[in-house]
């Protein structure tokens, strides 16, 4: 049968699309568990790497359409190497104003294409597909606090 290659969520968020575009637009904000749990982030060879305590993450943007669309490559299943067709897979979000809100589509694609056993691509997507189920509410949270 072969790995699912496309992991997709949609979300509403009670906040305004600017603050929404502000948390999606920052490169690898969903890597780590809960808000900001050890990570840190620096800039390096024109990748936005993020370390938490699962690794090093380097991020790399592919597309910025403002408020819209960003699409980021990042290297889940091979923590320190710089993204490439065969070991990283391409998160995309679509941001888009309804009733006073922000829904945000978040996909992420290209499982089937990495360079590992049948094994380890159906455990990265399944971990994955985990991993978004919480960083969607995660994003929602953080989103809709109420800044003073």
């Amino acid at each position: 049968m072969g790995t699912p290659d496309r992991i997709e969520r949609e979300i509403s968020i009670d906040a305004p699309l600017d603050r929404v575009w502000g948390l999606v637009s920052e490169p690898g904000w969903w890597v780590g568990e809960g808000e900001d749990s050890g990570r840190q982030r620096r800039r390096e060879g024109g990748l936005d790497v993020i370390d938490s305590r699962w690794g090093s993450f380097p991020v790399r943007v592919e597309t910025v359409e403002p408020q819209t669309y960003v699409a980021y490559r990042w290297s889940s299943t091979a923590p320190g190497e710089v993204p490439s067709e065969t070991n990283s897979t391409l998160v995309e979000f679509w941001l888009s104003e309804r009733d006073g809100g922000t829904v945000v589509r978040v996909a992420e694609s290209g499982f089937a294409a990495l360079a590992l056993t049948d094994e380890e691509r159906e455990s990265a997507f399944e971990g994955n597909t985990g991993g978004w189920a919480g960083q969607c509410d995660l994003l929602r949270t953080r989103a809709e606090r109420v800044v003073a």
